[in-house]
């Protein structure tokens, strides 16, 4: 089964119709009034130009895609390195608390 749907309008012109997303795209081929009309050939031609389309809307909605997969990661990546100097910090001060409760144990 085709993903194709093609329709004569009875004046030389074919339109391939597929959908992308739940939407309908369409491809039209118009014959030039100085050649001669051929079903094929307009239906190969429509059906370029509809998957040209959607290849069209498929490359932007993926390049969408990955800017906002992008912008996620450099959101995680900054509370990363902010999580990460808070644990940096965190251990500095285990660290200054364990010498300080040496130290007075020590002199006791």
């Amino acid at each position: 089964m085709s993903k194709y749907k093609f329709y004569n309008d009875g004046k030389n012109k074919i339109v391939a119709v597929s959908s992308y997303a739940g939407r309908p795209v369409r491809g039209v081929a118009k014959c030039d009034p100085r050649d001669n009309f051929n079903q094929e050939k307009g239906e190969e031609l429509a059906q370029a130009r509809c998957n040209l389309k959607i290849a069209l809307k498929r490359a932007k909605r993926a390049n969408a895609e990955v800017e906002k997969a992008k912008a996620e990661r450099d959101r995680a990546q900054v509370r990363i390195d902010k999580m990460t100097a808070y644990l940096t910090e965190a251990n500095h001060q285990l660290i200054q608390a364990d010498n300080e409760l040496k130290r007075i144990e020590n002199e006791i």
